[in-house]
C-alpha cells in the first residue's frame, strides 16, 4: 500500500501533508547552503500562483520563532512517555492530531489504535478534547500503517485508513494469507470549535453530527490497488474503496433534525437544474427519501446516449444536461391534494411533455424504447465518443417515474438513529445481498447506533449511509463484448488492476483504468498458430455517480506478454498511468485539497522534524 505509486498520490494532492515542508531547491536537500536568487524572491513566487493557481508549500524557507513552538513546551511529558505518535494539524488549523498503539496480553496479543484531538493555541498547553478508539471490535495482529485524511470542504468528520503492507511473524503468517492484506477503515466526527445548538440542547452530550463512528474492514487480493486518498475523497462526503472486486462509494452524511430544508441542499435531481426554480418542485413531487440521496438516483438514469465528448478529457461533461428527461412526475391527484400543488404538478409535467417532444421522444409513449438493442448495440459515430452502458428493460417500456436499477450496480441506504425508537420503526434485518462492506456504526462511547427501516419517518437526526458498488468483472465483459475490436478474439481473463485516474466532483464521473491479463487468439492473418497466448490490454472507463451508468471511454490493443512477468506487467501498467494523470493534472486549490497525515515516517524507523501548518505558517517543532 506504500508502494512508489501510492507515496506518489499520482502528483494530485500529496504535497500537503501534516510532515515537513519539501525543500525548495537541491541545496537544501544536499544540506549546502546559498543565497536567495531571483527566481526565489517573493514577489516572484506570487506572480507563479497567477500561473499556477496556488501558493508553493514553501513560500518562505524559515519562519519567525513567534510562530515556531516546541512539542515539548506544549505536551506534558506523561503523553510523551505513553507514547503518542504526533500526525500533524487539521485543516481548519485549530487541532493537533495524534495516536498510540496498544498490545493487549492475552494469549493472542493483538493491537488497539486510539485517536486523540488536541486544541492548539501558539505558546500555550496543547488541551485534550476529544479521544476515540479506531477499528472497534477488530482483532489486529501486526503495527498497521495509519492515514488519517479530510474532505476538501467538509470539516465535520475524518476518515482513517489502515493497512498492514507485509506479513512479517510467525503470527501474522498464521492469522492471514499473504496473497491477502485487510484494510481497516473508521469514519469519525470531529470534535466542534464550539458547541453547536443541537450539542447544548441535547441532554445526552454532544449531538449526532459530533458523536458517531463508521467502522467497517475489507480484505484486497494481488495486484493490491494502490492507494489515492486525493481521488477517493475528492468529493466531499463520499468515499471510493477499491476492493479488489467491486468499487464502492460510500456516502456518510447527518441529516438535521427537523429542517426540512435540508431536502433542498443535497437534491439528486440535478438533471433539472436547468429548469431553476422547477427544481424545487420537482424535490417536492419526488419525497424526501430520494432527494436526501447524495450518490446514486433512479430518477436521473439517463435514457438515450450521451453526447459525444473526448475521452482525453478527465471530466466528461454531464450526460444529465442534454439527455432526455427520463420521466415524467404524472400521477393521480387526491382529493385532499391542495390546488397550489395541482397546479404545480400541472406546470411540471407540461415542461416535460414539451422536452420530450424536442428530443423526438414521443416514440416512449407507444411503448417504444430508444436506445439500442439489448443483442446488438450500436456504436457512437465518433470513435472518441463514449459508449453509455445502461439497464434495458424486458417486455414493453413502463411509464412513470420508476426506471430500473443497473444490474452492474446496487444501491443501499441505511439510516440510523441515537437513542431508542418504537419496533415499528426499527430495522429488523438487512438485504445482505445488496450491502457491500457491513459497518458497524456506534457513538463516542462504543455504544451501537439503531437502526431504521424505510418506512420510518422520523424527524429528529439521524445518519445517512450509502453505498452504490459497481461490479469489475461484468464492467471488463460488458466492455470487452461491446467495444472491443479484438472481441473474437477474446477467450477470459486471468487477472485485472483498476487505477483510478480521475474524480470530477461536478459531474460525478470517476474516470477508471482496467489493466487486464488475458487469453486471446492471435490474429488470424499475422500468426499461423493459432492457439490462444497471454496478451495485456487496459480498458478506460468512466462511472456517473448520479445516475450508476459506466460508459466505455477507450479500449487498447493487444499487447503480447513474452516473458514479462505478473509483476513487471503491473508494474509497466501503473507507470502508464501516473503519466496519464500528469497529463491531466490541473493545479489544485489552496483550499480545496485532501488533508492527509501519516505515520510513515515512524514505520521507516525516522521522526518528521516538524508539524507544519502550510496555511497559516505555524510550526511545532518535534
Amino acid at each position: 500500500m506504500t508502494s512508489p505509486e501510492s507515496r506518489a498520490e499520482f502528483v494530485a494532492g500529496s504535497e500537503r501533508t501534516g510532515g515537513e515542508m519539501a525543500p525548495s531547491s537541491k541545496s537544501d536537500r544536499s544540506g549546502g547552503s546559498r543565497k536567495w536568487g531571483p527566481r526565489d524572491h517573493i514577489i516572484r513566487q506570487l506572480d507563479r500562483v497567477k500561473i499556477t493557481g496556488q501558493l508553493s508549500p514553501r513560500l518562505f524557507r524559515k519562519l519567525p520563532p513567534r510562530l515556531c513552538v516546541s512539542l515539548r513546551n506544549i505536551v506534558d511529558e506523561e503523553f510523551l512517555r505513553k507514547g503518542h505518535v504526533f500526525l500533524g494539524f487539521s485543516k481548519c488549523g485549530r487541532f493537533v492530531l495524534s495516536y498510540t498503539s496498544d498490545v493487549l496480553d492475552d494469549d493472542f496479543s493483538f493491537y488497539t489504535y486510539h485517536l486523540y484531538w488536541w486544541q492548539f493555541q501558539v505558546h500555550r498547553k496543547l488541551r485534550l478534547v476529544r479521544q476515540v478508539r479506531l477499528f472497534q471490535d477488530e482483532e489486529i495482529y501486526s503495527d498497521l500503517y495509519l492515514t488519517v485524511c479530510e474532505w476538501p470542504s467538509d470539516s465535520s468528520k475524518v476518515i482513517v485508513f489502515g493497512f498492514n503492507t507485509s506479513g512479517n511473524g510467525m503470527l501474522m503468517n498464521m492469522m492471514s494469507d499473504e496473497n491477502h492484506r485487510d484494510i481497516y477503515i473508521s469514519a469519525v466526527s470531529a470534535p466542534p470549535t464550539s458547541p453547536c445548538t443541537d450539542c447544548r440542547e441535547s441532554p445526552q452530550g454532544p449531538c449526532l453530527l459530533h458523536s458517531f463512528m463508521l467502522h467497517t474492514k475489507y480484505q484486497v487480493v494481488y495486484p493490491f490497488p494502490t492507494f489515492q486518498p486525493a481521488f477517493q475523497l475528492k468529493k466531499d462526503h463520499v468515499v471510493l474503496l477499491n476492493t479488489s472486486f467491486s468499487l464502492v462509494a460510500c456516502a456518510i452524511s447527518v441529516r438535521p433534525a427537523g429542517k426540512q430544508s435540508a431536502t433542498f441542499r443535497r437534491c439528486s435531481c440535478s438533471s433539472l437544474l436547468i429548469l431553476g426554480g422547477v427544481h424545487v418542485l420537482l424535490c417536492l413531487l419526488l419525497g424526501d427519501k430520494e432527494s436526501s440521496r447524495i450518490l446514486y438516483s433512479k430518477q436521473s438514469q439517463p435514457h438515450g446516449r450521451s453526447p459525444s465528448s473526448s475521452a482525453s478529457s478527465p471530466c466528461l461533461s454531464s450526460s444529465r444536461s442534454l439527455s432526455p428527461l427520463p420521466f415524467e412526475p404524472c400521477s393521480p391527484t387526491n382529493p385532499g391534494t391542495p390546488p397550489s400543488v395541482t397546479r404545480a404538478r400541472e406546470f411540471v409535467a407540461g415542461i416535460f411533455r414539451r422536452a420530450r417532444e424536442a428530443n423526438g421522444l414521443e416514440t416512449e409513449d407507444k411503448g417504444e424504447r430508444p436506445g439500442p438493442s439489448k443483442q446488438s448495440p450500436s456504436r457512437p459515430a465518433d470513435p472518441e465518443s463514449p459508449t453509455w452502458h445502461r439497464p434495458i428493460s424486458e417486455g414493453p417500456a413502463r411509464s412513470g417515474s420508476h426506471t430500473e436499477e443497473p444490474s452492474y450496480v446496487n444501491y443501499t441506504q441505511l439510516r440510523y438513529v441515537l437513542g431508542e425508537v418504537t419496533e415499528t420503526d426499527r430495522e429488523s434485518e438487512y438485504e445482505d445481498d445488496k450491502i457491500s462492506l457491513p459497518f458497524l456504526v456506534t457513538d463516542l462511547k462504543g455504544q451501537h447506533l439503531k437502526p431504521l427501516n424505510d418506512k420510518a419517518s422520523f424527524q429528529g437526526q439521524h445518519l445517512i449511509v450509502e453505498q452504490l458498488t459497481l461490479d469489475f468483472e461484468y464492467v471488463i465483459n460488458e466492455v470487452i463484448r461491446h467495444d472491443a475490436s479484438w472481441s473474437r478474439q477474446f477467450c477470459s481473463f486471468s487477472d485485472y488492476d483498476i487505477v483510478i485516474l480521475e474524480m470530477c466532483p461536478e459531474t460525478n464521473q470517476v474516470i477508471m483504468n482496467i489493466g487486464l491479463l488475458l487469453l486471446a487468439f492471435p490474429d488470424p492473418q499475422g500468426d499461423s498458430q493459432f492457439r490462444p497466448k497471454t496478451y495485456h490490454t487496459s480498458l478506460k472507463v468512466a462511472w456517473n455517480l448520479h445516475t450508476g451508468v459506466f460508459s466505455t471511454l477507450s479500449v487498447d490493443d493487444l499487447t503480447e506478454v513474452k516473458g514479462q512477468t505478473s509483476g513487471s506487467v503491473w508494474s509497466s501498467y501503473r507507470k502508464s498511468c501516473v503519466d496519464t494523470v500528469m497529463k491531466w493534472l490541473v493545479p489544485e486549490s489552496s483550499v480545496r485539497y485532501v488533508n492527509r497525515m501519516t505515520n510513515e515516517a515512524l514505520h521507516k524507523g525516522c521522526s518528521l522534524k516538524v508539524l507544519a501548518d502550510s496555511v497559516r505558517y505555524t510550526w511545532i517543532v518535534l
